[in-house]
């Protein structure tokens, strides 16, 4: 079995709640059974329709696969990388990355997923002396003000912090405002590392930023102020 729909009662008090965890308790029983998803919907009009035929569904759904969330980027995803920047490259917003350089690169990149659909991607390269670089950073339009980009910084800023890479910088020309909100300081070319120093295409116009990342805890306590 793939999926097993629950009807939920929409209207409020105490003994409604009760009946939501009741389901949703049937709910984990039937995951714990083998069925990949359980769906806790509302009896209103359209509702099912809504769950089964829209990404973002209308109910509740409890799921024993990676339904939405971030991993690591395979090669079968460079098609839906391509798909989310390439809007962004021809802006000139965004430098191109060409097929074959994904490819090559492409463990690390990472993705964030909804129901196999990539939302958002983000590129994370590792330097020598504690740098680490954070590019490629794209979310789908239609979920922009969702906190998927904040999600993706976040899971980087950790791998960075896991690999002990402490320094970690982003060059950007659009979209500066974004980083800066969430601790980055512009510095100049000179603080970065000397790899990707003699790299940098200074005809673009990029100007870099940084962070210095210490511990987990800073990182959970500057989330609590981002403007999202």
């Amino acid at each position: 079995v793939d999926s097993w729909h629950i009807g939920v009662p929409s209207f409020g008090g105490n003994k409604v709640e009760g009946e939501f965890l009741t389901k949703l308790g049937w709910g984990l029983t039937a995951l714990q059974s083998g069925v990949k998803r359980a769906h806790l919907i509302s009896p209103v009009d359209g509702a099912l329709l809504q769950e089964l035929y829209t990404r973002d569904g209308s109910g509740t759904m409890i799921s024993r696969d990676l339904y939405d969330g971030i991993r690591k980027a395979q090669v079968e995803d460079i098609n839906g990388i391509i798909d989310l920047i390439t809007p962004l490259v021809k802006e000139g917003n965004l430098v191109e990355r060409p097929r074959d350089n994904i490819e090559k690169e492409i463990h690390s990149y990472y993705v964030y997923t909804r129901d196999d659909l990539i939302i958002a991607t983000g590129q994370l390269r590792r330097f020598d002396d504690e740098f680490a670089e954070i590019g490629c950073l794209v979310v789908h339009p239609d979920y922009q003000r969702g906190g998927k980009g904040d999600a993706m910084l976040g899971y980087l800023e950790r791998l960075c912090l896991q690999d002990g890479a402490k320094k970690v910088f982003v060059l950007s020309t659009l979209t500066v405002q974004f980083f800066i909100e969430r601790g980055f300081k512009m510095m100049g070319l000179e603080v970065l590392p000397e790899a990707k120093r003699e790299k940098v295409d200074t005809g673009r116009g990029s100007k870099v930023y940084m962070k210095e990342i210490e511990t987990s805890q800073q990182l959970n306590e500057d989330e609590l102020f981002w403007d999202r």
